[in-house]
């Protein structure tokens, strides 16, 4: 075989694989929003982890018991703990949990101030990408029309509200001269129980992308 045929019949073969590989033109939309939902997804874990550290981190270092997880949703009150000094600690249903800053810390020892830094600054930069993941998602499922996700989204955004506002007020109360173990783990639940929250949606999300990415009927 000449060689001129060879190469005419590679280049014959190279173009025909090229426009059957082409993309359509949705594909960049799609592999955008696959890509945010994958990064978003791995931040949600990374977020969660380091909030638990930080519980577990608590609970082992001052003896503060690590909270049962309470139903999140976007209704959830921003401000669920206030700070009081030097009255005695209240818990009363329907209202704000009242913690004695010194008697805890001469109870449990004030938390090491680079321990809790470290955390906050570690969950606050996870969330800041969270919702930078998430915000690029919607803007994607609106340009798809696709209306079931953007109702999803719409709830992981107000639970991330949540998480960003119970992140404010835990990084605030660690940049108080002494840091009071009950109240970071109180601030660092309400923190996690936003972000577990949202993250099961974005679950569902990822569950339902996943689904309409299967050949039909697999």
């Amino acid at each position: 075989m000449k060689p001129i045929v060879v190469v005419l019949m590679i280049v014959v073969g190279l173009v025909a694989s090229l426009t059957v590989a082409a993309p359509d033109a949705g594909a960049k939309v799609r592999g955008s929003y696959n890509f945010y939902s994958h990064s978003s997804h791995n931040s949600f874990s990374s977020a969660r982890s380091h909030v638990e550290g930080y519980q577990g981190y608590l609970s082992e270092t001052h003896g503060v018991a690590v909270p049962a997880h309470s139903a999140t949703t976007a209704t959830v009150p921003a401000a669920s703990v206030s700070f009081a000094r030097p009255s005695a600690p209240v818990a009363v249903s329907s209202k704000p949990v009242v913690v004695d800053h010194e008697a805890d810390i001469a109870a449990h020892g004030a938390v090491d101030a680079e321990v809790a830094r470290e955390a906050s600054d570690a969950i606050g930069d996870d969330i800041e990408r969270i919702q930078r993941h998430v915000k690029r998602m919607l803007q994607h499922a609106e340009e798809l029309g696709d209306k079931e996700a953007q109702s999803i989204l719409a709830l992981i955004e107000k639970n991330l509200g949540v998480a960003r506002r119970g992140h404010a007020d835990l990084h605030e109360h660690h940049a108080e001269e002494t840091i009071s173990p009950q109240t970071a783990m109180t601030l660092a639940q309400k923190v996690n129980d936003a972000l577990r929250a949202a993250h099961a949606d974005h679950d569902k999300l990822m569950k339902r992308l996943h689904e309409a990415e299967e050949p039909a009927g697999k």
